[in-house]
């Protein structure tokens, strides 16, 4: 092999290394920006809390059952009354439910250092407001 035969083998060689790590670069962009996206709407789906409920059912089966705009609007007031319902349901259990996380975050703490005990109650301060809103939302449905 000549010294220009080699000169462009290793020419040839490193584009090829250049396209393969442009394209692995691309690639574990793309995954990272998808997780953060997803995470992103999770945390708002989490933070609508039952004010969300309707709509994304009604998205959910709109996709699914490929529904025209017809069947969306005539769906959608059997879906309000259902979800009327379930959340007087779910507000009516809602006490029992405060008081079983209330023993559960309590209990948790004897478990854990102080700072994690700050972090528990950051979290279930979160959880307050979200259920509070969630009241709130309930309340607006009558």
């Amino acid at each position: 092999m000549t010294d220009a035969q080699t000169t462009a083998s290793s020419k040839q060689w490193r584009i090829w290394t250049a396209v393969g790590v442009v394209f692995l670069s691309g690639l574990l962009v793309g995954i990272v920006v998808t997780k953060a996206y997803d995470d992103y709407q999770q945390q708002q789906r989490w933070e609508r809390g039952l004010s969300g409920l309707k709509p994304r059912v009604l998205k959910h089966l709109t996709r699914e059952l490929h529904l025209s705009r017809e069947q969306q609007h005539a769906i959608e007031p059997i879906v309000s009354r259902a979800e009327a319902d379930l959340l007087h349901l779910r507000m009516a259990q809602q006490p029992r439910v405060d008081e079983t996380v209330t023993r559960t975050i309590e209990a948790l703490k004897g478990k854990l250092r102080a700072e994690q005990q700050n972090k528990l109650d950051e979290l279930y301060g979160q959880l307050q407001r979200r259920w509070d809103s969630d009241r709130e939302y309930v309340r607006g449905l009558h």
